[in-house]
This record gives C-alpha cells, sequence and structure tokens, in this order.
C-alpha cells in the first residue's frame, strides 16, 4: 500500500528517490496547519449534526478523530527533529503520517455514512459544503502525493454520491453528478499539479547534479592548475639552480687571462646557455598567461631610457651582422610615463631580436612616435622595421599564434620557439593595446604595437631623477653572509662577490645562518630560499623577531630558484628586504651590492 501512496509521475530514474522524498517533505511540511484546519471541521460537523445524530455515534467519531489529529501532530513533531530527513527514523515518521492520513480519510468517508440524514436537508447541506471544502483545501496539501489525495478525497465524495443516487430524485440525482464531476475535476487538478511539481524537482535536482559535476569539475581543473603551478615552480628552480652554476662559472671564467679561441668558446657556451634560459623563461610567461595569473605592474618609467638603453645593448650584435641599428624616438614621448616596464622591455627585445635575428644586410630601426596626447595620457606606437626575409601574407595570419613560425625551415635556420610573438601579443592585449606585422617577402619587415599610457606627473620625474644614483666601479667594501646550500651555487656566488672586494662566510641552511649572524656583524647577507632544516623564509622571520628595534637593519637579499610569479613579493613578505633570481648576472649582482652597502 505504501508503495502505491508513494508512486508519482517522475520519469528521471537517477532522481526519483530524491524526488519521492522531497515530495513527502512537502506534504508535512504543511502538516501542522492543514490537521488543525481538518480538525476544527470535524469539530464543526460534530456540532452540526448532534441534534439528528446519536450521541454515541458522533461522539465515538470524534474521539477517534481526536487521536488521529494528535498521533499526526506528533508523527510530524518526529519527522522534524530529524535533521536528516533521510534517517530512519524519519523516514519511519513519514511513513506512519502516510497511514494515518488514510484512516483519516476512512473516518471522513464513515462521516459521510453516519451523518447523512434523507431527512434533514440542513445537514445534507452542511455536511456537502464541509467535505466539498475539505476535498479542495487538501489539494494542495496532499497533492505531491497524487493518489493519497485520490483516496483523501475518494473515501467521503464517493459514499456521498452513492447515498444521493440511492436517496433518489431529480434533486438528488443531479447534486449525485455535481459531486462525480467535481471529483474528477479534483483528480485533474491534483494530477496537474503533482506532475507540475516533480517537473520543478527533477529540474532542480538535474540543475543540482549539474552544479555539482560543474563543482567537481572546477575543484578538478583548479587541482590540476596547481599541481601544473606547482610542477612549473619545480622544474623552474630545478633548471636555474644548474643554469646558474653555468653561467656563473662562465661570467668568471670570461674574467680570466684566456686566448682568443678560448675566449670565442667562453662567449659561445655563455650565449647558448642566455638562450637555453630565454627559452626556460618564454615557456613560463606563456603559462602564467594562458593561467591568468601574469599580472602587470603600473610604475614610472622612461620609455626613451628603456629604447636607448636596448639599443646600447643590441649594437654589438647587429654588427657582428653588418646591420645598422638606429633609434628615432618622437619628441612628443613624454620623459617619464606609467606601466610595466619589464613587459614592455620584453616586447621591445621580441620584436628587436627578431628583426636583428631574420636580417642578413641592412637596417633594423625602431621607432617611437606620438600618435595622440594630453597632459594625462599618451598613445604610443612601437614599431621595429628591418630589412630582413620578409614574411608571405599567407603566413602573416598565423605568427601570433603559440609555437607558430613562418615556416619549418625558418625554425631549422634560425631556431626559436615560436613563442615569443605570441606572448608579446598577450601583453599587449592585456594593456589593451593593438598590434600588427606589416610585411613584404624578400623586403622585409615592420612590427608594430600601439599603446595607451597614463602620463607621471612632473614630481614624479623628479623623484624619478633623483634615485638615479651612479654606483662608484671600484672595489665595495664590507662583511656578506651567503646562505647556500649547493656547492657549486657557493662556489660561483663567493668568487663573485669576493671579486667586487667584500669578505664572505658561508652558511648551508637557516640554522646554520642564525647562528652565524648571532655570532658576528655582517654588513649583508644574500639568503637562498629553499634549503634542508630550515629554509630561507623562516631564517629570516626568525632573524627579525630577535633583531634589535633602533638598530641599523640588516640588509637581506633573496639570492633563489624560485622566480614564479609572486615568489619576490613572497620574500619581501617574509622580512626580506630584496630580491635577485638565478641564474645571477654580475652586473645586476654589483649594483644590488653598490644599492645596498653605499
Amino acid at each position: 500500500m505504501l508503495t502505491f501512496f508513494l508512486d508519482h509521475s517522475g520519469k528521471e530514474k537517477n532522481s526519483r528517490r530524491l524526488v519521492t522524498n522531497e515530495l513527502i517533505r512537502l506534504v508535512l511540511d504543511s502538516g501542522y496547519s492543514s490537521n488543525s484546519t481538518a480538525f476544527i471541521l470535524s469539530i464543526a460537523l460534530s456540532i452540526l449534526v448532534r441534534p439528528v445524530i446519536a450521541a454515541s455515534v458522533w461522539q465515538g467519531w470524534l474521539a477517534v478523530m481526536t487521536a488521529l489529529f494528535v498521533v499526526k501532530l506528533g508523527v510530524i513533531f518526529c519527522f522534524h527533529k530529524q535533521k536528516n530527513k533521510l534517517e530512519p527514523t524519519a523516514q519511519r515518521c513519514a511513513h506512519a503520517y502516510i497511514y494515518m492520513v488514510f484512516f483519516t480519510a476512512l473516518m471522513w468517508g464513515m462521516a459521510v455514512i453516519f451523518f447523512f440524514t434523507p431527512t434533514t436537508m440542513m445537514e445534507q447541506m452542511a455536511l456537502f459544503f464541509i467535505i466539498a471544502g475539505l476535498t479542495a483545501g487538501a489539494i494542495p496539501i496532499l497533492s505531491p502525493l497524487r493518489n493519497l489525495y485520490f483516496v483523501y478525497m475518494g473515501c467521503p465524495l464517493l459514499p456521498f454520491a452513492y447515498l444521493l443516487l440511492k436517496h433518489g430524485g431529480q434533486f438528488y440525482n443531479l447534486m449525485a453528478t455535481v459531486i462525480i464531476l467535481y471529483a474528477l475535476m479534483l483528480i485533474k487538478s491534483a494530477t496537474r499539479m503533482q506532475d507540475a511539481l516533480v517537473s520543478a524537482l527533477e529540474m532542480r535536482f538535474a540543475n543540482d547534479a549539474l552544479v555539482g559535476h560543474l563543482r567537481q569539475a572546477n575543484e578538478e581543473a583548479e587541482a590540476a592548475s596547481r599541481a601544473k603551478d606547482e610542477f612549473l615552480a619545480n622544474m623552474s628552480h630545478e633548471i636555474r639552480t644548474p643554469m646558474n652554476g653555468i653561467l656563473g662559472t662562465l661570467q668568471l671564467l670570461q674574467d680570466t687571462k684566456m686566448d682568443g679561441v678560448q675566449f670565442d668558446y667562453v662567449k659561445t657556451a655563455y650565449s647558448s646557455a642566455e638562450a637555453l634560459l630565454g627559452i626556460l623563461n618564454d615557456i613560463l610567461d606563456f603559462s602564467k598567461i594562458v593561467a591568468g595569473k601574469l599580472a602587470l605592474e603600473e610604475i614610472p618609467f622612461s620609455l626613451r631610457t628603456l629604447v636607448g638603453d636596448l639599443v646600447a645593448l643590441f649594437t654589438s650584435q647587429a654588427q657582428a651582422k653588418n646591420v645598422a641599428l638606429i633609434a628615432e624616438i618622437d619628441p612628443q614621448v613624454p620623459e617619464v610615463l606609467l606601466g610595466d616596464p619589464t613587459r614592455m622591455r620584453q616586447v621591445l627585445i621580441n620584436f628587436m631580436t627578431n628583426g636583428i635575428k631574420f636580417t642578413e644586410q641592412g637596417e633594423v630601426r625602431v621607432r617611437v612616435v606620438c600618435l595622440s596626447s594630453s597632459a594625462s595620457r599618451v598613445i604610443v606606437r612601437l614599431e621595429v622595421c628591418d630589412t630582413g626575409i620578409g614574411i608571405s601574407p599567407e603566413k602573416q595570419k598565423d605568427l601570433f599564434q603559440s609555437f607558430t613560425q613562418a615556416d619549418g625551415s625558418t625554425t631549422r635556420k634560425y631556431g626559436g620557439t615560436g613563442l615569443g610573438l605570441a606572448i608579446v601579443r598577450q601583453l599587449v592585449l592585456m594593456v589593451g593595446g593593438k598590434i600588427g606585422v606589416e610585411s613584404e617577402q624578400g623586403k622585409g619587415s615592420a612590427f608594430w604595437c600601439e599603446l595607451d599610457f597614463p602620463v607621471a606627473a612632473l614630481g614624479t620625474q623628479i623623484e624619478e631623477q633623483k634615485e638615479k644614483i651612479t654606483q662608484p666601479e671600484g672595489a665595495l667594501q664590507g662583511h656578506v653572509l651567503l646562505v647556500e646550500d649547493n656547492k657549486v651555487n657557493q662556489m660561483v656566488a663567493k668568487k663573485m662577490i669576493t671579486g667586487m672586494g667584500l669578505t664572505v662566510d658561508l652558511a648551508e641552511d637557516g640554522e646554520k645562518a642564525l647562528s652565524a649572524l648571532a655570532a658576528k656583524q655582517y654588513d649583508l647577507v644574500f639568503m637562498d630560499c629553499q634549503m634542508p632544516l630550515m629554509d630561507g623564509y623562516e631564517a629570516t622571520k626568525a632573524f627579525r623577531s630577535q633583531e634589535v628595534q633602533g638598530d641599523k637593519r640588516l640588509p637581506i637579499i633573496a639570492m633563489t630558484a624560485n622566480a614564479m610569479e609572486g615568489d619576490r613579493q613572497k620574500c619581501l613578505d617574509a622580512g626580506m628586504d630584496d630580491y635577485l633570481a638565478k641564474p645571477v648576472k654580475k652586473e645586476l649582482l654589483r649594483k644590488l651590492l653598490g644599492q645596498w652597502l653605499a
């Protein structure tokens, strides 16, 4: 019987049980008010039929209805007390309530049979209106369990129609017909209501399942992204550590006495290692861009100075190929702009190195043109034109795609991963700019981008000029603690630092670094981040917590192979004062030492 009452019109097998439980909950949620109303109607009916019905009959009926009312309230209370409506106790309460409703329906049917008096029209009409109101009012309450409602509605209405037909006469036959039609209308209404309700519930559970799948997929994607980030960070660290030894050793070797052939060998090895490091940086940048985790700065910088420095940097490379490298800067370009100089440098380096690489004779011309300007903003066009091999029109549309070059032979002849222009395109788009290429095969190419920069205030320009302090070229003075666990990197860094006139002590981990700092006075500390026993972050925090307030702050500079986005800020948050990524270049090392030991 219970299975009959719980049957519904749901079609989704996966959510059928969920829908059934929700339908039961809806019925019981309205149980207090609906049962109270039905009990009041039973009292009213007993009062109305009291004059014409034997006292033992109506009193006995009312007593049973009262008992059912009390039991139903208790079952509803028990159901709502359970936090999990799927627990066995809650399910037993729900099933008990369904049986109580069924017995209540039988009692209403018995009321029709016991209280229908053929001779008293007033009591007949009272009984009719009470039963009609009871069955109509039960539609929104019991229609979630449609079959239960059919029983609840049929138990009083069918006996009523039967008694009217049995009584006979035109009026009573008409009333019986009305009751039957009324019952059919109630059946149709209850069916439609349950169908709509079940459909809504199925849609809700389907959406919940979809949201659950999407949430799970999102969590899996985030986990995969974190795993990828960790992998890239670890690979970056593990590659940069030996690269620091290679590049550092080659830099030290360049300072020794060598003949011409040896110098060429060292120069070739150094440029090859630099190229390998450039590929690593391109892959890391591309991965960060794809993941949407590349953050851009907005700080004051001089575009004029940046272009001038790059032209000076690449002049020797261009001259080695008998290619002229020329810069043309529009005098209307403001002296100081606000933007990310590192990324702008990356854009220009890519344009310029491509121009030099693909040009065998002629020139590479760097143009900076002011397209429009106001007091607060300026639109600048950066353009690098060359007289190189050029690009065919059909290949130009693919140039800014990842891992793409003009053709396979270009990759073999000139090298490259095909990531550079894809990264440049993303960087330009990230700042809201435009990028493009104009080229004719065999005559050369012009790569350009148009960028909108805020103009830095005049005060910022003066401050920028103040900050440009020329570091002395002579020997430095001071005592440095180098905290580094890798033997090769210890040797390289120590040789570089001592070569600049400083004395160096070594510590292999954070614990030994703290012991050394407690025993001696140092002018500066270079701190590796990943070390055994105690890493650089913990060591720095521990030292800063013990540092005497008011004394001169000891500069602690991160010298680490952790070069991913956010690593610099992580070092600063730990209490370090500056950051130097491996592989270490002597020029940057000297500049940093001169800045902090000045």
